[in-house]
C-alpha cells in the first residue's frame, strides 16, 4: 500500500492561458521525497529546469538533527529509524539564479549558508514539512536564530 505516484493537474502553473505558456515555464525546487539509493533511504530534494530536466538532487545533510519527536497522545515520528544523511551541499544554476538547496534542519547550520554565500549563491531554498503540532514556534525560532 501507500503512495506511489503524485499527479499534478495539467498545466497546473498556468491553467488555460495558452498564449502565455512560454511565460509560465518554471524551475521547480521539488520540496523533498524519500529516495532509495544503494539500499539506503535519503530525504531528497529534486530540482528541475524549465525543460523538465533534473538539474540537481540534494540529500538532507544534517541528520544529527533528525526530526524525532514523541508528543504523548498527538504524534510520534522518527526520521532516525530510516534515513541516511547526505554528504554534500547542493548548488544549482537555474534560470532563476544560482540556488543553494537545503532541507528542514539544514537551516540550523550557518556553515551551510556560509558555504553557499562563499560560492556566490543568489537564493537559498530550504523545504520543510509544516505540522501544526510541532512546527510554528521551532520554525520561527530557527529562522530568527540564524
Amino acid at each position: 500500500m501507500g503512495m506511489h505516484l503524485i499527479l499534478l493537474p495539467e498545466i497546473w502553473n498556468s491553467l488555460d492561458s495558452y498564449d502565455s505558456f512560454p511565460v509560465y515555464t518554471i524551475t521547480i525546487v521539488g520540496g523533498s521525497i524519500p529516495e532509495r539509493s544503494g539500499g539506503r533511504l535519503y530525504n531528497t530534494c529534486c530540482v528541475f529546469d524549465t525543460d523538465g530536466k533534473l538539474k540537481a538532487k540534494h540529500r538532507k545533510i544534517h541528520l544529527i538533527h533528525l526530526f524525532d519527536i514523541d508528543i504523548l497522545g498527538k504524534m510520534t515520528f522518527a526520521e532516525s529509524k530510516t534515513l541516511t544523511a547526505g554528504e554534500t551541499p547542493t548548488i544549482v544554476d537555474t534560470d532563476v539564479g544560482h540556488i543553494g538547496i537545503g532541507i528542514c534542519c539544514d537551516i540550523q547550520f550557518q556553515e551551510l549558508a556560509a558555504i553557499y554565500a562563499a560560492r556566490g549563491v543568489h537564493l537559498l531554498c530550504y523545504s520543510r514539512a509544516f505540522k501544526m503540532t510541532t512546527s510554528p514556534l521551532p520554525w520561527e525560532l530557527m529562522q530568527l536564530a540564524r
